[in-house]
Order: structure tokens, then sequence, then C-alpha cells
């Protein structure tokens, strides 16, 4: 496991970040605590020591598991997590992010995660109701008690994190990157490299189809969300999946799968510190991690953008 500073911190954070949404039950099918509590552990064993979560995930679930399930162990791991969709009972989820509600939330993610301190706290979706400068005095607070260490964004355009940076230091933006959703290289990625931000790529592996382990369309558990996404109709399915085959004699010639082809490739940016991986069980957080470490050629990169070239600002 090879180990990068998010920029304008001291967070020296693994190449893997364990994203904590698959095991909370929350959009990806039921969650088995056991197969999480081993998957956890097995991060760890392997040298992951960044995790991110979000209060949302699982409705305050993988907070909480997180806080079970790490013990001792926080002291050694850096954990992100989010603020800014509010549920209700029903489970219905709106933007939020008045300064009472961040500062409650914020207490809250504390109590579930057992900890003192959040080392990156992120606002999970910009909220047009509210106005920023409102919400950053609000983590201004937050910062200056102690309760946070360092303040990201998640799912902001470039000019968010303008208007963000003028009252604190954004440290970094978590956008959604992978060679089928390639439209932060337009805009965002070339920002955060000029301006020293990082960037933590999440759906890094394309929901599962850039495993090179999907043949067909697979059958989603009830309450899997992917199940409804157009990516995963079947024409279109097929038709990327074609393009996966290509990648193999790749990951061949690395000797690697191509899962850690696909996120070596993820980890090329100089402002991509790590990126976020969920997992399940332990096998799947065995595979993504020896994504860390493999230096791909330019000849390679240009290939794989070339057969990916579709979907630079699709979808």
């Amino acid at each position: 496991m090879r180990y990068s500073k998010i920029h304008k911190t001291e967070l020296n954070v693994s190449e893997i970040c364990f994203g904590t949404w698959p095991i909370s039950g929350h959009g990806m099918g039921k969650v088995n605590e056991e197969d999480a509590r081993k998957t956890i552990y097995r991060a760890i064993d392997l040298g992951i020591n960044f995790f991110d979560t979000a209060d949302m995930y699982g409705f305050g679930y993988a907070e909480e598991l997180l806080g079970k399930k790490l013990g001792s162990k926080k002291q050694d791991i850096v954990i992100a997590t989010k603020v800014g969709l509010e549920w209700d009972l029903a489970g219905n989820l709106r933007n939020n992010l008045k300064p009472d509600y961040v500062i409650r939330a914020c207490e809250d993610s504390l109590k579930r995660l057992k900890v003192d301190q959040i080392d990156l706290y992120q606002l999970h979706w910009p909220d047009p109701d509210t106005p920023m400068s409102e919400t950053m005095e609000a983590l201004s607070m937050l910062v200056e008690s102690g309760k946070v260490r360092f303040v990201g964004v998640s799912n902001f355009s470039i000019e968010q994190m303008v208007e963000a940076s003028h009252y604190l230091p954004i440290v970094t933006n978590q956008v959604e990157y992978s060679l089928l959703d390639r439209k932060v290289e337009k805009e965002i990625i070339p920002y955060a490299e000029s301006e020293g931000t990082s960037i933590l790529p999440y759906k890094v592996l394309g929901r599962g189809i850039l495993t090179g382990k999907l043949k067909e369309v697979p059958r989603f558990e009830k309450g899997d969300w992917r199940s409804e996404e157009e990516i995963f109709q079947k024409d279109r399915l097929l038709q990327t999946l074609k393009l996966v085959e290509q990648l193999k004699p790749i990951a061949t010639d690395y000797g690697c799968t191509v899962s850690q082809l696909v996120i070596a490739w993820s980890l090329r940016w100089k402002s991509v510190p790590s990126v976020i991986i969920g997992a399940r069980r332990p096998e799947q957080i065995e595979d993504s991690c020896l994504g860390s470490g493999i230096n791909l050629s330019s000849a390679d990169v240009n290939y794989m953008n070339s057969l990916f070239s579709e979907s630079v600002g699709a979808y």
C-alpha cells in the first residue's frame, strides 16, 4: 500500500480509501454485519488507514458501524464523513446545509463514530437554499472548537468551490470519476491541479461494471439502486462490457486484474491522493488494494482514454 498526503493538510492517507456506502444497507441491498466487520478489519490489515462515510449512509448506520468496529484502532485511522442530506422518518432526503443543522449533524456524527474530532468533514451536496456564507460560518465554528480538523466538499462545481474557499480552506472535492464518467477531466481536475486541492474520486469501478467480472446484466437484490440506472440497461451495458474486455490484455501485461488496472488509472493525477472503493466482503477489498502501487505507462493511459473517449463529459 502506498500513502499520499491530502494537499494542504498533514493527513497521510492510503491510496485506497474504504467507502462505507455498500455496508450501510442503503441503496445497495441487505447488509451482513459480520461480513462488514471482517471487511473493515481486512482493509486495515492490508494497510488502509482512510475510511469515508456519511451521516445519511444507512441513516446513521454506517457511522455507527465504524464507531463500533474500529474501536481502539481509530487513533491510527483517518475518518472522513459528510453532512448536507437530511432525512425524515420515512427515509426521504432533502438538501440542508443550514448552520444549525450542520452543527447538530456534526455532534450526532461524533457520537456515532465515537470520536472527539472528525478528520475531514465534507459538504455532501450543495444546498441552493442556504447562503454559502452561513454554512461556512457554522463550519468555522466547528473547526475553531476542535470538532472538525479539515473541511472538504463533495459534488461541488468550480464556482461553488471558489465561493466556499473565501471563508475556509477547502482541501478536497469528492467527485464521481471513472472511465465511464470522465466529465471532471474538463474543468474540475485541472482546477484542483492548479489550486493544490485534492480530488477524491468515487464510483471508480463504475458500479462494478469496470471490474471485468460482469458478463451480462446482473440480478440485483431488492432495494439496490443500480437496477434503476440507465447504465445497466441491457443494450448499453453489453456495449460497455465489450470495451471492458479490451482492458484485460493490458491488465495481464501488468500482472493485475481489470479492477486494479482501473484503480491505477484513476490514481495517475497528482491531485488524487486516494480513491474511494466500496466493499461488502473481504475478498472485494483485497482485490482493490492491489491497485495501489501500479504505475501505468503514458501509452497505456492514452489507449484506455481512447477506448472510453465518449465518456468525457458524458452521463
